[in-house]
Formats: C-alpha cells, sequence, structure tokens
C-alpha cells in the first residue's frame, strides 16, 4: 500500500456507506465536523455522556464550552460505537500513564479541536494522531518558534516570505502536535528535540529526531506525516508511526446523528 489518501466529504453519517465504520488495516480515517452546524443534537451527544464527563462538562464556565465538549465527546462515542458495533454510552475509555484516552481492545483514535472545527482520527491499530487548527494570523509566531521549535524548523521559518510565514508556521504547529500525540509518551515532549517540515510546498515529513527521544519514538523514517485541509479555513496533521499508511477523510453532518 502506498502513502497516499482518498477524499470523500459529505460521506460520513448514518446516510453514509456501512463500509465507512469498517477500519481496514493500513487506513488513517479522519473524520471533520464543523460543530456550529451541529449544535442542535447537542441533548442527543450529552445522553451519551458518562458521569465523570457530564461532570467534565459542567465544569466550564462558558456555556460555550460546555457545548462544545458535549459536542466533543458524544460525537466521538457515537463514532467509536459504529465502529466497534458496541453501545456509544456505554464505552469505557482507559486514560494510561499519561492520560491519553484510549478503548481496550481499539481501534486507536485521537481527537482534535480548534474553537468550533473537529478532527477524529481513527484507525484499526497503531499510533496515531491528529492536530487541527484554523489558518490564522500567530502574533506571537516568531517568539513561539525562538522559543520551543527546533533549529532546522527556525531556520525554514526565517526563509519563509512575510506572506508564508503564518502558514508554515501552523504546519509546524500541527504535525507537530500530531507526532506528539501519535508517540504516546506524554504532551511534555520538548519541541525543540524534534524537527517537522515546515515549508508549505513541501511534502510533510519528521525530519530529525534528537537522541535522547530515540528510545520511546525511533527515527523519522519510522513515521509517517500528513497534511489534510477538509473545513474551509482550518489545516489538519495526521501522524502514524510506520509506512504505508493511507489516509481516507470524512465529514460528520446532521444526518449521522439521525
Amino acid at each position: 500500500m502506498h502513502d497516499g489518501t482518498i477524499e470523500m466529504p459529505g460521506a460520513g453519517g448514518a446516510t453514509g456507506l456501512a463500509g465507512d465504520y469498517v477500519l481496514a488495516p493500513g487506513v488513517v480515517r479522519v473524520w471533520f465536523a464543523d460543530l456550529t452546524a451541529l449544535s442542535g443534537q447537542k441533548a442527543a451527544m450529552r445522553a451519551l455522556l458518562s458521569g465523570d464527563e457530564v461532570e467534565r462538562a459542567d465544569r466550564f464556565l462558558m456555556e460555550r464550552l460546555t457545548d462544545r465538549f458535549i459536542l466533543r465527546r458524544g460525537l466521538l462515542r457515537l463514532l467509536l460505537g459504529r465502529c466497534t458495533g458496541r453501545d456509544p454510552a456505554g464505552l469505557v475509555f482507559d486514560y494510561g500513564t499519561h492520560g491519553k484516552p484510549s478503548l481496550p481492545g481499539g481501534p486507536a483514535f485521537n481527537l482534535s479541536d480548534s474553537e468550533d472545527s473537529l478532527a477524529i482520527a481513527v484507525a484499526a491499530e497503531g499510533r496515531i494522531g491528529v492536530d487541527i487548527e484554523r489558518l490564522r494570523s500567530i502574533e506571537s509566531a516568531d517568539g513561539i518558534a525562538d522559543r520551543f521549535f527546533h533549529a532546522t524548523e527556525r531556520a525554514a521559518l526565517q526563509g519563509l516570505g512575510p506572506e508564508r510565514r503564518d502558514e508554515g508556521f501552523l504546519l509546524a504547529w500541527t504535525r507537530k502536535e500530531a507526532f506528539i500525540k501519535a508517540a504516546g509518551v506524554g504532551l511534555s515532549m520538548p519541541l525543540d528535540q524534534f524537527a517537522v517540515e515546515v515549508k508549505p510546498d513541501a511534502p510533510p515529513a519528521l525530519l530529525d529526531v534528537d537522541t535522547r527521544l530515540r528510545g520511546d519514538v525511533g527515527v523519522p523514517a519510522d513515521w509517517s506525516l500528513f497534511d489534510r485541509r477538509v473545513l474551509p479555513g482550518t489545516i489538519a496533521a495526521i501522524a502514524a508511526h510506520g509506512t504505508g499508511w493511507m489516509v481516507e477523510t470524512r465529514v460528520i453532518d446532521a444526518g449521522f446523528v439521525g
């Protein structure tokens, strides 16, 4: 199998193909959702949450944050329930040593959101991670890069014209976050001890891993990185351990819940 993508916007949902929930080996399927379009499903999603998830939702001080949490977790449960053939409300997550949620017996999954944009990556097995960000101007990009990024990334960002630098920064950020999440060794992994490709016109790639990390995550050749721009005004990165992965995308609409 070759690295690649199959993009099928609008194919997700109760009216979609039954095969959408069958997870083939070597495939990462990423489901995207605009939560503003699903706000009417909040009650149905809340009904799927566990007691501790409801408590977490109700601790947010702002209603919009509560609503986003309910929709995120409810959609995750609904999707995993369909992938496993199990009751979404009955799923019990294991949070592991570093707090990354997993589902005993699989599948592997990871979730990311940026305001009302959501991405959920699912695979039959393996170490996977996803991150999504809104494309926007980052006022403190240079300072963040100088403080936290690898020297290779900083040099590449400085080599971009001003009109591409924000995009380059967000490419770096999403790819680094996706890799950290896939690696599964904790979000405290130093950002300056590994490097990703940041140039917008270059293929996504893991370029370098410091020797201090290699015992936990291996070398760059052990990993695959992908970018996807599915929801308007956003960019998402997907990381997967190993090679030969294919990425497929779906879009969740209101019919998904019905």
